[in-house]
């Protein structure tokens, strides 16, 4: 059996959802629907999107104000019975493999723009762009929360696989800069493990909470490389922000962390570096 990702099939039942679904069929889509009782229905769904208004819905009788328009269900209910209103209702149901006029070409779901020219995708190349897309637009939200002017280097492409391309390209070089932040301890590290909810950007620690760090760095060691020695006069691990007070563009609530000495050394020169600010 055919496996869509879930992340496809929630982008296109949005799609398929707005009122102006009609843009979003391929004007040969009856090519993919094929027999059997659920691509019937299927057929009839999209002939009811392709026409842009359900067949059901009834219309105010000629000769009254707005007559010819289409009226609500409430008012249809009351006119139900009225001999004058007009319903574009079939009297027999479709029946799947029955050839039917191919309707005007219209731009369609599975169709993109690239150099100003559409350029039809395949089913599979459609599911493949509406994945990588999704995952490279999240990857970058990610890095750009921690570094809010990375943008990922461009990509030249011209065709649709070329677009796929790109998108890859885009969320291989958010992932390096992820982990190119966690190493210097602009992000919870790869060894990040427990953690506990900063009161503020202040460093006036309690006891409690120093103890409580010192319980999670025992287990999982510094968040940043993993040591479990502190590297401090005292043995107790540094409490870290994340984010890190000097590197919170947006203000977001912070986390208490453990980390080494050294990994919290080298977390304040690349800062320092790279413009970091005090809130």
């Amino acid at each position: 059996m055919t496996y869509i990702h879930p992340v496809h099939l929630e982008h296109e039942r949005n799609r398929f959802m707005r009122p102006d679904a009609h843009r979003f069929l391929r004007a040969d889509w009856r090519r993919f629907t094929h027999s059997g009782r659920h691509y019937c229905q299927l057929y009839q769904a999209f002939e009811r999107i392709e026409r842009k208004y359900s067949p059901e819905q009834l219309r105010v009788p000629r000769g009254n104000p707005g007559g010819g328009q289409w009226t609500s269900d409430a008012a249809g209910a009351n006119n139900r019975n009225d001999s004058r209103i007009v319903s574009d209702a079939r009297p027999d149901p479709i029946k799947a493999g029955t050839q039917y006029a191919q309707s005007r070409p219209r731009a369609g779901f599975a169709s993109v723009i690239i150099n100003g020219q559409r350029i039809e995708s395949t089913p599979a190349q459609q599911a493949r762009l509406t994945v990588v897309e999704a995952q490279a637009r999240d990857a970058v939200q990610r890095v750009q929360e921690l570094d809010p002017k990375w943008r990922p280097a461009p990509s030249a492409y011209e065709s649709v696989e070329g677009l796929i391309g790109a998108y890859q390209s885009d969320l291989r070089q958010a992932q390096d800069r992820i982990s190119e932040l966690q190493r210097v301890g602009v992000a919870p590290g790869p060894f990040a493990g427990e953690s506990i909810i900063a009161r503020g950007p202040q460093r006036d620690f309690t006891a409690a909470e120093r103890e409580t760090i010192n319980s999670f760095g025992s287990k999982s060691g510094c968040h940043t490389c993993g040591d479990r020695n502190p590297g401090t006069p005292l043995d107790n691990f540094v409490l870290d922000h994340q984010p890190p007070t000097a590197w919170n563009p947006f203000g977001r609530p912070q986390r208490l962390y453990p980390q080494c000495l050294s990994c919290s050394s080298r977390q304040g020169n690349w800062i320092s570096r790279n413009g970091g600010r005090r809130n």
